[in-house]
């Protein structure tokens, strides 16, 4: 299985050019949520840092996520989600809030807006918590609500994040 089938599972061209248009955070959920709803049962999916914390830069972060969800996919056969094909489109619709927001310390509509749209369908069945996931604000934000949504918490060892990053 090569990068591309995990992390677009389940994407259709529709979806692609959605994500191309999309301006805001909800337009994201909106993607993401038609995408879940694709998969058999329930999906799991990957909570750590990208923006903040893990290895301490947003590039190294990234990779350390993207090589996660594609271990557990392959050495785990996990029924997985990848956001990562939506990350890039995150960043954007960040940067224009924040120019809006230059006050504030953390984008609260990437929590509200996309993930807890996500989160509240009932189709995330567990959260696969990379090591280090305490140092990201979303992260410990996605694992203290997890309850709420009826979301399993897994915490993956150390080692695991090692792998991913010298993959």
């Amino acid at each position: 299985m090569d990068a591309n089938d995990i992390h677009f599972k389940y994407w259709t061209d529709d979806d692609k050019k959605a994500l191309s248009a999309a301006l805001t955070f909800k337009d994201l959920a909106t993607i993401a949520i038609n995408i879940i709803q694709r998969f058999p049962g329930e999906v799991c999916m990957v909570s750590g840092p990208i923006s903040t914390g893990g290895v301490g830069s947003r590039e190294g972060n990234q990779k350390v996520f993207t090589k996660v969800i594609e271990l557990l996919a392959t050495e785990q056969s996990a029924n997985i989600f990848s956001q990562v094909p939506l990350e890039d489109k995150i960043v954007d619709i960040y940067k224009k809030w924040h120019l809006n927001n230059p006050d504030e310390t953390y984008c609260m509509p990437i929590l509200d807006d996309f993930y807890r749209p996500l989160f509240s369908t009932g189709k995330v069945g567990a959260l696969h918590f990379i090591y280090g996931w305490e140092s990201s604000f979303g992260s410990r934000w996605e694992h203290d609500n997890c309850d709420q949504w009826g979301i399993k918490r897994y915490y993956l060892p150390q080692e695991f994040s090692v792998r991913a990053l010298n993959l």
